[in-house]
C-alpha cells in the first residue's frame, strides 16, 4: 500500500468523524433549544390566570328600611308645638285624652279610636294601655287598626305633647300600607288616666299635616295637675315615661329595679314636692343602667 494514499485516507476519515460529531452537537443543541421552547410554553400554560374581576352589581333589594332614630320627624312636628290656626273636626277620645281628626275622616272605635281618610292614604288611631304595660307592646296593634303591616321603628324620644304640654314618649316608623312605603308616628302619653299610645301615618308622597296636627290636638280632659306638663307641680311626668319606656326593653335581670323605680316615680308625681324623690328614684336604677336624662 502507498503509505501517502494511506495518510490521506486516515485524514478524511477523521475529517468525516470529525464533522459527524459536530453535526451530532448541533442536533443535540436543537432537541435541547426546543426542548427548552417546549418547557417554557408549558411553563407559561400552566400559570393560573387571574380571576377576572367581578363588575359591581345592583344590591339586589333592601332588606329593611331603617327608620330615623330618636324621634326625628316626630319631635321636630310635635315636641311643644299646637295645630295650626283654625284646626279643627271631629273628636276622638280615649280615657281622659282627646285629639280632634280632620273632619271628613271616617271614624271607627274598638281596641283602638281611629280616623282614615277617604282614599286611606293618612289615618290616625289611639287607644289605652294598662297600667304597669310599655306602650310599645300595644304599637303594631294601633299601627293594624289603621291598615299598617310592617312596621319597623326607631328608638322613642321624650317630647311635650299638645296644647296641654303633656310629657309623652315619640318615635318615627316606616311601615307599608297594601304593600306600599307609609311613615308612621308613635307617641305614647302616661299617668293617672293617661296611658294612652297613638299612631298616625300618611303614604309617602302625601301631605303630613293632617296626622300631625291631630296629634299636636292632644288634651287633658279634665286631667289633675299632675298629668298635665305645664301644670305638673312635681315635674315628675317625663321622669315617669322614660322609665317606663326604658323598662319595656330592659333585660330580666334589671325589670325589678325599674319597676320599683317606676311605681316610685308615679306615686311621687302626684305630689307638689315629688322632686325631692328624684334621688331615690335614681338610687333604684344605679345598678340598671342609671336613670333616664329626663331624671336628673
Amino acid at each position: 500500500m502507498n503509505p501517502i494514499i494511506s495518510k490521506r485516507a486516515l485524514i478524511a476519515l477523521s475529517l468525516v468523524a470529525l464533522t459527524a460529531a459536530c453535526d451530532k452537537d448541533k442536533d443535540k443543541d436543537k432537541d435541547e433549544s426546543g426542548d427548552d421552547a417546549k418547557k417554557s410554553t408549558a411553563t407559561a400554560t400552566a400559570q393560573p390566570t387571574a380571576a377576572a374581576t367581578p363588575t359591581a352589581t345592583a344590591a339586589a333589594t333592601a332588606v329593611a328600611v331603617v327608620p330615623d332614630t330618636g324621634g326625628g320627624l316626630a319631635r321636630a312636628e310635635l315636641d311643644g308645638k299646637e295645630p295650626d290656626a283654625g284646626w279643627s273636626g271631629g273628636t276622638l277620645v280615649v280615657n281622659k285624652l282627646t285629639f280632634t281628626t280632620p273632619k271628613d275622616w271616617k271614624t271607627s272605635s274598638g281596641d283602638f279610636n281611629a280616623a282614615v281618610a277617604a282614599d286611606g292614604s293618612s289615618g290616625f288611631a289611639a287607644g289605652k294601655y294598662p297600667d304597669g304595660a310599655a306602650p310599645v307592646s300595644l304599637r303594631d296593634a294601633a299601627a293594624k287598626a289603621i291598615g299598617l303591616t310592617e312596621c319597623a321603628w326607631g328608638t322613642a324620644d321624650s317630647i311635650s305633647l299638645g296644647k296641654d304640654k303633656l310629657a309623652a314618649q315619640a318615635a318615627d316608623g316606616t311601615c307599608k300600607r297594601d304593600g306600599k312605603p307609609a311613615k308612621a308616628i308613635f307617641a305614647a302619653t302616661a299617668g293617672k288616666d293617661m296611658n294612652v299610645l297613638a299612631v298616625g301615618s300618611f303614604d309617602e308622597g302625601k301631605d303630613m299635616k293632617p296626622v300631625v296636627n291631630t296629634f299636636r290636638s292632644a288634651k287633658g280632659a279634665n286631667v289633675g295637675p299632675a298629668v298635665a306638663g305645664n301644670t305638673d307641680p312635681s315635674g315628675l311626668a317625663a321622669c315617669c315615661a322614660a322609665i317606663r319606656q326604658n323598662k319595656a326593653s330592659a333585660p330580666p335581670m334589671m325589670q325589678g329595679a325599674y319597676a320599683a323605680a317606676e311605681g316610685a316615680c308615679f306615686q311621687a308625681m302626684k305630689d307638689p314636692q315629688g322632686k325631692a324623690a328624684l334621688g331615690a328614684i335614681r338610687g333604684m336604677l344605679s345598678m340598671a343602667g342609671g336613670a333616664p336624662a329626663s331624671c336628673r
